[in-house]
């Protein structure tokens, strides 16, 4: 405990303006997403890691402070919720934070500290933020993590060091981008054919198109409401584009379900 407020004195005038002589990349910064594809109107999280590099881990005692820019290329696409963000890991002092600002559909100057996280990203990665997106229409668009920006503080990432000495600055924003598909509404026509089959059974058959990007499921259901609920066929996804059952049923209800594939 001794040596790590001996760091945190150290680091906390760098937060605020004052510039510190070591420099480079001691932190990998990554992205992703809960689902990479979402339909329109359909919703997914962005999420933002990061932890000090190997080379780095037995000098680190944890990330102190962070500060970096979300980037969307294609607003139109895809909205980000930045009003939302969640930083739970993080300490969220109102003094040392800030979701940000807005810049059109990208969001700039986000940061804050880990003062009560012990270890804050040297054994695994520690999640700085978690954004909901939603989907607009039909298309793509990728999301970035770079530098901080607008807000003038010194460094992106500060690394307290175990020895108490100066800290360790700097991140490597590589591998901190994630691409969404944002699927536009699929109408498809089933065609249904019905044969009679042995002891009084009757053999249903769905044929269906199954345009790309999409798992495709043929269910039923004996009330079209209430009762249970909708149940899948045999053999889902039917991606193939058919699906067959035999059924005792007096009646019968089907649809496909179409939803995006990852």
């Amino acid at each position: 405990m001794k040596t790590f407020f001996h760091s945190a004195m150290l680091v906390v005038p760098a937060l605020f303006g004052f510039a510190w002589s070591l420099q480079g990349q001691v932190v990998d910064v990554t992205m992703s997403l809960d689902a990479t594809s979402i339909p329109t109107g359909g919703s997914t999280t962005l999420r933002v890691f990061a932890r000090v590099v190997t080379v780095q881990q037995t000098n680190a005692n944890r990330i102190f402070s962070w500060y970096v820019d979300v980037l969307n290329t294609n607003g139109t696409v895809a909205t980000a919720g930045y009003n939302a963000m969640l930083k739970t890991a993080s300490d969220k002092n109102l003094s040392t934070s800030s979701t940000g600002t807005q810049d059109a559909a990208n969001r700039r100057g986000i940061y804050d500290t880990f003062l009560n996280l012990p270890g804050a990203g040297v054994n695994a990665a520690v999640e700085l933020m978690a954004i909901p997106v939603t989907g607009l229409v039909a298309g793509q668009t990728r999301f970035r993590v770079q530098a901080g920006t607008g807000v003038g503080l010194s460094s992106d990432f500060l690394v307290a060091t175990n020895g108490g000495g100066s800290p360790l600055t700097g991140g490597n924003y590589s591998l901190a981008e994630a691409v969404l598909t944002v699927a536009g509404a699929v109408n498809i026509t089933v065609s249904m054919s019905v044969t009679n089959a042995a002891g009084g059974a009757k053999g249903v058959t769905l044929s269906f198109p199954t345009p790309a990007g999409f798992n495709y499921t043929a269910q039923y259901r004996d009330q079209l409401y209430g009762g249970t609920d909708w149940q899948p066929l045999s053999g889902a996804p039917h991606n193939s584009g058919g699906a067959f059952q035999l059924t005792t049923a007096g009646s019968r209800f089907y649809r496909v379900a179409a939803t995006p594939s990852n």
